[in-house]
């Protein structure tokens, strides 16, 4: 039931590459790149080639980018952290992948790879660098930009609930549901998993603002991330949008069995 780092970073790639948006922005740095070939390319290679090249440079590093990115934040800093902190995990975790994508790419142009001028080790430094100050960029300026943005544009009668205050900026979203984990409640929204030291009653308590349900002693979830009621192995369970299941206890089938009639009218 819970939020893998697998599924995280899964998730955070595709919404990369469903984005029209970051496409425009890849295949213009690329075409750019081939351009004016940068990095010797210019010599090395034919225009066409040299294209190509840097297109898959741009695609691969960015693709292997997020991947390392989305995995650091999952596995270390699950709960946010300090800028300085959030900047040095992404940009490392990161730019390990990145050098890979790039290497493996020019082993496909550059079967010796002295070509480029570069040795393995100063093609790290300049992957790092380059994702390190990207991390800064992106989690210095775009996102507390973006975090403004969205506040500015709520309308002042939908309140942001204050469960949602509780998590990092980076995992607030539409809330899904929320699940007891020993003495933790795991908030899980659109963009993650977050663990709370609270009660799930005092967690649901702050939804105000929310449609939802709880539907087990050990389980709330917002109606509008609910994509259907069914039996499986002779139990009542709840299917969420993103394919989890949550299960239904006796004392709560009245409340889903009223919010599947209410959804059917």
């Amino acid at each position: 039931m819970n939020d893998s780092p697998i599924h995280f970073t899964l998730r955070q790639l595709h919404g990369v590459f469903s984005s029209p948006l970051a496409w425009g922005i890849m295949v213009g740095v690329g075409v750019i790149a081939g351009i004016t070939g940068p990095f010797s390319t210019f010599a090395l290679l034919a225009p066409t080639r040299r294209i190509v090249y840097w297109l898959l440079i741009v695609v691969g590093s960015y693709g292997a980018g997020t991947v390392g990115a989305a995995l650091a934040r999952a596995l270390i800093l699950p709960r946010g952290g300090p800028l300085l902190a959030r900047i040095a995990v992404l940009g490392i975790g990161s730019s390990i992948p990145v050098t890979a994508a790039v290497a493996m790419i020019s082993w496909l142009f550059f079967p010796d790879l002295s070509y480029t001028g570069l040795s393995l080790f100063e093609l790290y430094i300049y992957c790092l660098l380059i994702s390190l100050a990207l991390m800064g960029v992106m989690e210095g300026v775009v996102e507390p930009q973006l975090e403004r943005r969205r506040d500015q544009t709520t309308p002042e009668a939908a309140k942001i609930p204050k469960i949602l205050d509780r998590l990092p900026n980076h995992m607030r979203g539409p809330l899904s549901h929320m699940s007891m984990a020993d003495h933790y409640v795991e908030v899980h929204t659109d963009k993650g998993r977050s663990l709370l030291l609270m009660r799930l009653s005092d967690a649901i308590a702050e939804t105000e603002g929310i449609d939802g349900l709880r539907i087990h002693r050990s389980h709330w979830v917002a109606k509008q991330a609910i994509s259907s009621v069914r039996r499986v192995d002779s139990r009542v369970v709840v299917q969420l949008a993103t394919g989890e299941m949550l299960p239904v206890s006796r004392s709560y089938l009245a409340a889903i069995r009223a919010h599947e009639k209410g959804a059917a009218q």
